[in-house]
């Protein structure tokens, strides 16, 4: 872990949206405040109070420094506590009627990430691809 992280964020390794993401968080990311971390790695896993189910979910994200927890939404705005240029804007989006429609949006579009982009989605946790489950 770096010695500056400040935020341990918890994403879909093989997601195209959250790679994507992740990426342009990076390139503002100057000083390694947040630590990326692929919760389909099962050793990660481990060390997170959540099941794969409930990591599949939505992304999660821990501060380093008190252990709080945080997922979806929530966890964006964590994202944008610790980055210089969009920490003004955490306060704004924290508030109703940002707070009600930022998680159906975030809902919204996790639920929905492997058909936007045209990919079938990975296999789960047990080695299982979607598009063998039966039923």
């Amino acid at each position: 872990m770096s010695e500056t992280a400040q935020l341990e964020v918890y994403m879909d390794g093989q997601c195209p949206l959250c790679r994507w993401m992740r990426e342009r968080v990076e390139r503002r990311d100057r000083h390694h405040r947040i630590e990326w971390l692929d919760y389909r790695d099962p050793e990660v896993q481990s060390h997170t109070p959540y099941t794969f189910k409930e990591l599949d979910e939505e992304m999660h994200a821990r501060r380093i420094g008190d252990g709080h927890w945080c997922a979806g939404y929530k966890a964006w705005l964590e994202v944008m506590r610790v980055l210089p240029r969009w920490r003004f804007i955490a306060p704004v989006l924290s508030v109703w009627p940002f707070t009600a429609l930022g998680r159906l949006f975030y809902r919204w579009l996790a639920t929905r990430r492997y058909k936007l982009f045209g990919i079938p989605p990975p296999c789960d946790a047990d080695g299982v691809c979607t598009l063998h489950k039966k039923g």
